[in-house]
């Protein structure tokens, strides 16, 4: 007679498969946003931008405008600021003018845009928004 050998059920541990090929596909996630977000910073803010610009307009006499590599920054009296971070800058050059398009945020977050028309000279350039082109933005010398 001939002795049956005893064969070893093997238990599927269903809730394990599946969670380890959760997390894969959640590592594979983070790491496909986090490459993108690495690139996404394509745009860079260009040197003849960056300053404080100040008008001669008597409306806006007591006010500049700063623009630095990461934010825009609106004086718009003695002690009053607001700053507002650049998350993205495209930029679109017709003739003699660039047009940019800066779109930013807020402090609480808030997504705002802003339309900028750049034209260079020699003294630095004149910039002017896009709905207000009477008024005309000098780069502080100092």
């Amino acid at each position: 007679m001939r002795k049956k050998k005893k064969q070893k059920k093997i238990e599927k541990k269903s809730g394990r498969t599946g969670l380890i090929l959760t997390v894969v596909a959640v590592c594979i996630a983070v790491f496909v946003y986090w490459a993108a977000q690495k690139g996404s910073r394509s745009w860079e803010v260009p040197d003849y931008l960056v300053g404080r610009w100040i008008t001669s307009a008597p409306a806006y006499e007591d006010r500049y405008i700063e623009i630095n590599k990461v934010s825009l920054i609106f004086a718009t009296g003695p002690t009053t600021v607001s700053e507002y971070f650049i998350t993205s800058l495209t930029s679109i050059a017709t003739g003699k003018e660039i047009s940019f398009t800066l779109a930013c945020k807020d402090l609480q977050n808030i997504p705002y845009q802003f339309f900028l028309n750049y034209q260079p000279d020699n003294n630095g350039g004149t910039l002017f928004f896009k709905n207000q082109p009477q008024i005309k933005w000098i780069k502080n010398p100092s």
